[in-house]
């Protein structure tokens, strides 16, 4: 009787979490490198969830997504080959639109212009102001975010290929509208650093334009490739890369199952010249992520030294050409030309099968 009272006692301080000693939370935390953990240890009693802050979290892996009705939202995690299934708050009066970084861009029945931000990580959602420049029917496809890993509101733009830039800044509750002349289907819009960068499908000049005056700076003329990349050559897509701007351009075989990527670096020169791409053999310890789809082609980077499990100069993309009807997950190895389909509970290889609408997603449970 004695022995079982004892049993119940020790089972019962070893079941008390809150009274762990506060010098052992810093080492538990850190452990945990995946959001997932992350959360299931701020969830087991009040002491813990107040010992630990969200900027605890270290850099996340990127997430790809299935997009869906919802309410149940599908994410697979490459890093640690894990499927999540997570029950978003969007209520049967609102649709998912797809992934915007760390958010879901949502928009509601009956109402064209009602659209918000939801994380279905943190459950927290954000309207967007009402857009009337412009006609909504392009906006889920153009609405963008650039320089993931900060979380900031105004790295959330919408650009079209109507040659302008409605670019957002939540916490002024409106859009900041930056138009640049006349309109046009033929550019590609990009937003980086305050400045408006614009690619001429026909041509390929990039011009750059300073988003406050609304003053063009630059005409770049495009980069020059190597012969091995005439054919079937796509893009250039542009992304932000480290305070660099890259240049990102790819051709692929007939069966599309081999891909080979063109990377050039812009170099403004100082002032002192044109600024003018420079090719590059290597991206270092970088890893840049990819949409591509038929018309644009939407990308982030990351460093390799914030994932020891990863190897840098490489690109992960999401092919989303009109061949394959949807999207496939491919690693491209920049240093041996050498392209990896990667397996997702998502994607089969079976390339002539229909599969899901897959995109990238950021977990984060910062709020912007």
């Amino acid at each position: 009787m004695v022995e079982e009272k004892e049993a119940t006692i020790e089972t019962e301080t070893e079941r008390n979490w809150a009274d762990l000693l506060p010098e052992l939370f810093p080492l538990i935390l850190k452990n945990l490198c995946d959001i997932s953990d992350f959360i299931r240890y701020r969830a087991v009693c009040k002491t813990w969830c107040l010992s630990s802050s969200i900027s605890d979290l270290p850099p996340q892996f990127p997430w790809i997504v299935k997009v869906s009705e919802g309410p149940n939202l599908e994410f697979y995690s490459i890093a640690l080959k894990k499927l999540y299934t997570i029950r978003s708050r969007c209520s049967s009066d609102k649709s998912l639109l797809g992934s915007t970084g760390s958010y879901m861009l949502t928009k509601q029945y009956g109402k064209p212009d009602s659209y918000s931000l939801l994380n279905p990580v943190s459950n927290s959602e954000v309207p967007l102001p009402v857009l009337h420049v412009c006609n909504l029917i392009w906006f889920p496809r153009m609405f963008t975010w650039y320089n993931p890993l900060s979380f900031q509101r105004d790295d959330y733009v919408f650009n079209t290929e109507m040659e302008r830039l409605d670019g957002c800044k939540l916490d002024d509750d409106r859009w900041n509208i930056i138009r640049a002349g006349g309109r046009g289907s033929q550019y590609r819009c990009y937003y980086f650093k305050d400045l408006f960068f614009r690619v001429d499908s026909y041509n390929e000049f990039t011009k750059v334009m300073d988003s406050s005056s609304h003053k063009e700076l630059y005409d770049i003329p495009p980069p020059k490739y190597k012969k091995t990349y005439e054919k079937s050559l796509r893009g250039p897509y542009l992304v932000e890369s480290c305070g660099e701007i890259l240049s990102v351009s790819h051709n692929h075989s007939y069966e599309w199952t081999n891909f080979k990527f063109s990377i050039h670096r812009l170099e403004f020169g100082n002032g002192k010249r044109n600024p003018c791409w420079v090719e590059l053999s290597s991206i270092g310890d970088r890893i840049l992520f990819f949409e591509i789809t038929e018309t644009f082609g939407r990308g982030f980077s990351l460093r390799v030294s914030d994932f020891t499990e990863f190897k840098g100069n490489c690109i992960y993309f999401i092919n989303r050409l009109q061949a394959l009807q949807s999207g496939y997950l491919h690693m491209y190895d920049i240093e041996n030309s050498k392209t990896i389909l990667i397996d997702t509970p998502f994607a089969p290889f079976d390339l002539k099968n229909h599969i899901n609408h897959i995109t990238w997603f950021m977990p984060t449970l910062k709020l912007i």
